[in-house]
C-alpha cells in the first residue's frame, strides 16, 4: 500500500515534491567537480564603468556597433548580443529631427553628417551585416505579429520520428528585434531560460518552436557561427529523443528540447571585460582572439538576474557562457525519456528491499541496515551523477524506505503496545509488577507459549474446611476465603511467584515461569512459611468476625514441568503441568499424616540455603523413582534458634530410626512428646520406633 501510494506521488509529482528534488538535484550538482572552464565563452560587460565614462543607457546603437567592430578586430568567433532591439533608436539624428518638426513644427537641418549616420539602427545593422552576429529575441505573450528569422536545422529523422518542432515547446509569438537589424543580423537567438517550479533557473531550451518552426538559442546561435556552421543538425530518434549536433559535439537534450545546464559555480567563473575597456582598445587581443563573445549589462537596474543552482542572483549574461561551457566541455546532465522508468525501477527495488527488511526484522536491527540501505540509494545517484551525468532522483526511493520503515514500525509498535497492554492485563492479577515488566521485557507473547522449565510449585489447602463452613452462609465462607486468599496472594506476588489458580480453598502457584527467578526454590519455601505467619494474624480477624480458626498445609517441589498458555481456543489459562505439579499436589496431601503444616522434596531442600532451617520428615517412595525420597518440614532460622534443643533431638531420634536402632530413637521421641505435647510428628515416629522395636524382638 505504501509503495503504491509512493509510486502515485512519483507520477503526479506535487510541487513540494518537486521542490525537494530539485533540492538533491542542486546538492548533486554541487558534488561534480567543476574543473577548467572552456576558454571559448567571454562576457563583454556594459557595467556601470562603462556608462560613467560614455554616458547614460541606452546607448546610441550606432556606440554598440563601434563595440562590434572592436570585438571583431580583436578576433572573436562571433558575438551573441543579449539586448533587446525591439524599438528604434530614439537618439538617430534623423528621428530626433523629425520628431522636433512634428511637436513643435521646429525644422532642423542636419549638415554634414554621412547619410549612414541618420539613422543609429541603419548603421548598426550595416555593421552586423559584415559580422557573425546573433542577436535577441525574447519568446512571450501578446508580442506583436512578425515573422521570425530561423537557424537553418537539419532534421535527422528515424523512421517514424516525428518532425522536431512538435517535440518542443510550442510559443506562438515572438518579440522580435527592429525588421532591418533582424534581416542583417547572421542569427536570431531566443533568451528564454525555463525556471522550475521553486523558480530556480537549472535548463535552457536550445530550440523554441515558434509557429511550427524551430527557433535556437541565443547561447546555441553564437557558437554555431563562431563554428563556422551555417545549420546545426538535430536528430530525432522514434521514442522522442532529441539532440543537436552543433560544433562537433553531440548535445543530448531532454523533454522539450531542453539542456540542463552543468553549471560550474556562481557569478565570475567566465571571463568578463568592461565594454569601455574594449572600445578604447585596453584589452588585449589574445584575450578576445578565437572567443565566442556575449555583450550584455550587469550595472545596477540593469542586470539581467536570476536565481541558479550555485548563485541566488545568477546573471543572464553568464548564463549563455555556460550553456556554450557545457557544450564544449562535453559536460551533460542526462535526463532521457524513459527517466521514469528508472525512477519507478528504483522505487520497486528500494520499497521492496525495505518492506522484507523492516518486515522480517526488529526495529532495533532494521535500523543500520535501513540506513545502509537509503544510502546506498543516495549515493548510488549521486555517483550516476557524478560520473555519468545521469540524474536519477533518489527521493521516491527514500521516501519508500522511510515511509516503509515508519509505517512498519508504526504499526509494530501499535500492536506490541496493544500486546503489551494484553499481557499486563492478563499477569498482573497474578503475577508481581517485576515480573510483568520481565515478561514485556522478553518477548511479550513468546513468553506464554508452551515450554520446559525447572519450576518450584507450591500447593496449600486449608485442614478440616469443608466441615468448618458447613453451617456458615454461602456469602461468609467467600468473604473468609477473599480475607484468606489476599494475603496470600500477596505473599506470592510479592516473592516474584506466578499464580496460577484457586481451586475451593486451595491455592497453587509455581516460581521460575514464565521469567527466570533467581533462588526460586528458596522463595518458594519462604513463601509458604510467610503464609503460615500471616494465617496467624488473619486468625485473629477471623475468630472475631466468624468465630473460626484457618489451619492450613502446604508442600513445596521443585523439578521440570511444562509450563505455558494452555486450554481452547475460547478459553485459555497460563498454567504448570507434569509430574512435578502432581508431586507438589501430593506432598501437600501428606501434611496431616505427619502433623506438619509445611512438607518439602528433597529437590527443593538441595536448592535451599542456610536461610532456611530444614528438619527430616520421612523416606517416601514417589511415582516413577525407584529409590525412596527423603522429605523434610522447614521454619526459619530464628524459629529453630528457639527450638535448637527440639530440632537436635529431632534430627537424632530421626537418624536412629533410619539406622534401625528403633528402642533408642524410641525413647528420644517419648522425651520429645513429653516437652513438646502439640507437635504430633514426634508422637507419629515415637509409634513407628515402638513397631520397629517389636518387630524386632520377633
Amino acid at each position: 500500500m505504501c509503495l503504491a501510494v509512493v509510486a502515485y506521488l512519483m507520477i503526479l509529482r506535487p510541487p513540494f515534491l518537486q521542490r525537494i528534488d530539485m533540492g538533491i538535484y542542486d546538492v548533486f550538482l554541487k558534488a561534480m567537480e567543476s574543473g577548467e572552464p572552456s576558454p571559448v565563452p567571454v562576457l563583454v560587460d556594459i557595467d556601470e564603468r562603462s556608462i560613467g565614462e560614455l554616458g547614460q543607457w541606452p546607448w546610441p546603437r550606432y556606440r554598440l556597433a563601434e563595440l562590434l567592430t572592436a570585438l571583431n578586430d580583436c578576433g572573436v568567433l562571433s558575438v551573441g548580443v543579449d539586448i533587446l532591439m525591439s524599438e528604434p533608436d530614439r537618439t538617430s539624428p534623423e528621428l530626433w529631427a523629425n520628431r522636433l518638426k512634428r511637436d513643435f513644427g521646429v525644422v532642423v537641418e542636419l549638415r554634414g553628417l554621412p547619410p549612414e549616420l541618420m539613422d543609429n539602427d541603419r548603421y548598426l545593422a550595416s555593421v552586423i551585416e559584415k559580422l557573425p552576429v546573433a542577436i535577441s529575441a525574447q519568446a512571450m505573450e501578446n508580442a506583436p505579429a512578425s515573422p521570425v528569422k530561423s537557424f537553418p536545422v537539419i532534421e535527422m529523422r528515424a523512421g517514424g520520428a516525428p518532425p522536431l518542432a512538435e517535440l518542443l515547446a510550442q510559443e506562438s509569438a515572438v518579440l522580435m528585434p527592429l525588421p532591418v537589424l533582424a534581416e542583417a543580423a547572421s542569427a536570431i537567438g531566443l533568451i528564454n531560460a525555463a525556471g522550475d517550479v521553486d523558480g530556480v533557473f537549472r535548463r535552457v531550451p536550445l530550440f523554441v518552436a515558434v509557429n511550427g518552426a524551430p527557433v535556437p538559442s541565443l547561447a546555441l546561435a553564437a557558437l554555431a557561427l563562431g563554428a563556422g556552421e551555417k545549420s546545426v543538425v538535430a536528430r530525432v530518434r522514434q521514442d522522442g529523443f532529441v539532440s543537436v549536433k552543433v560544433a562537433g559535439v553531440e548535445v543530448p537534450l531532454s523533454h522539450g528540447g531542453v539542456m540542463p545546464v552543468a553549471f560550474r559555480g556562481g557569478e565570475g567563473v567566465y571571463p568578463r571585460f568592461s565594454a569601455v575597456d574594449v572600445l578604447n582598445g585596453r584589452v588585449p587581443r589574445e584575450n578576445l582572439a578565437g572567443r565566442v563573445a556575449f555583450v550584455g549589462s550587469t550595472a545596477a537596474g540593469l542586470r539581467d538576474l536570476r536565481p541558479a543552482p550555485f548563485d541566488a542572483a545568477y546573471p543572464g549574461l553568464e548564463l549563455h557562457a555556460a550553456v556554450v561551457d557545457s557544450i564544449l566541455s562535453g559536460r551533460f546532465i542526462r535526463m532521457p525519456l524513459n527517466l521514469l522508468a528508472w525512477e519507478m525501477g528504483l522505487l520497486l527495488v528500494a520499497g521492496l528491499a525495505s518492506m522484507a527488511l523492516f518486515g522480517l526484522t526488529r526495529p532495533q536491527i532494521a535500523l543500520l541496515p535501513g540506513a545502509i540501505l537509503a544510502a546506498g540509494v543516495w549515493f548510488g545517484c549521486r555517483h550516476a551523477m557524478i560520473s555519468a551525468g545521469a540524474y536519477i532522483t533518489p527521493l521516491y526511493a527514500l521516501t519508500a524506505i522511510f515511509v516503509e520503515g515508519f509505517s512498519t514500525f508504526s504499526l509494530r509498535f501499535l500492536f506490541e503496545e496493544r500486546e503489551k497492554r494484553l499481557l499486563r492485563r492478563a499477569f498482573s492479577s497474578y503475577v508481581a509488577p517485576e515480573v510483568v515488566g520481565r515478561i514485556l521485557e522478553s518477548g511479550g507473547a513468546s513468553s506464554l507459549r508452551g515450554e520446559q522449565r525447572i519450576v518450584s510449585v507450591l500447593f496449600t489447602d486449608l485442614r478440616g474446611f469443608t466441615s468448618l463452613t458447613e453451617k456458615m452462609p454461602p456469602t461468609e465462607v467467600v468473604e473468609m476465603l477473599d480475607s484468606y486468599f489476599t494475603p496470600m496472594t500477596s505473599i506470592v506476588r510479592g516473592s516474584l511467584g506466578t499464580l496460577d489458580k484457586f481451586v475451593g480453598d486451595s491455592l497453587m502457584a509455581f516460581w521460575n515461569a514464565p521469567t527466570d527467578v533467581p533462588d526460586h526454590a528458596y522463595r518458594a519455601v519462604r513463601s509458604l512459611l510467610d503464609m503460615h505467619a500471616a494465617l496467624e494474624k488473619l486468625n485473629e480477624r477471623l475468630a472475631a468476625r466468624f468465630g473460626v480458626r484457618l489451619r492450613m498445609g502446604g508442600a513445596v517441589h521443585t523439578g521440570a514441568a511444562h509450563v505455558g498458555n494452555m486450554g481452547t481456543s475460547e478459553l485459555m489459562d497460563y498454567t504448570a503441568i507434569g509430574d512435578t505439579v502432581n508431586i507438589a499436589s501430593r506432598l501437600g496431601g501428606m501434611c496431616p499424616e505427619y502433623g506438619v503444616g509445611v512438607v518439602i522434596s528433597g529437590d527443593t531442600a538441595d536448592l535451599c540455603d542456610e536461610r532456611i532451617a530444614l528438619m527430616p520428615l520421612d523416606l517416601v517412595k514417589l511415582r516413577g523413582r525407584s529409590a525412596a525420597t527423603p522429605i523434610f518440614t522447614a521454619c526459619t532460622p530464628e524459629e529453630a534458634e528457639k527450638r535448637r534443643e527440639e530440632t537436635t533431638l529431632w534430627k537424632e531420634a530421626f537418624a536412629l530410626c533410619q539406622s534401625g536402632d528403633f528402642r533408642s530413637a524410641e525413647a528420644i521421641c517419648v522425651s520429645l512428646t513429653q516437652s513438646c505435647p502439640d507437635v504430633e510428628l514426634y508422637r507419629i515416629f515415637a509409634k513407628r520406633a515402638a513397631r520397629g522395636r517389636k518387630r524386632q524382638r520377633r
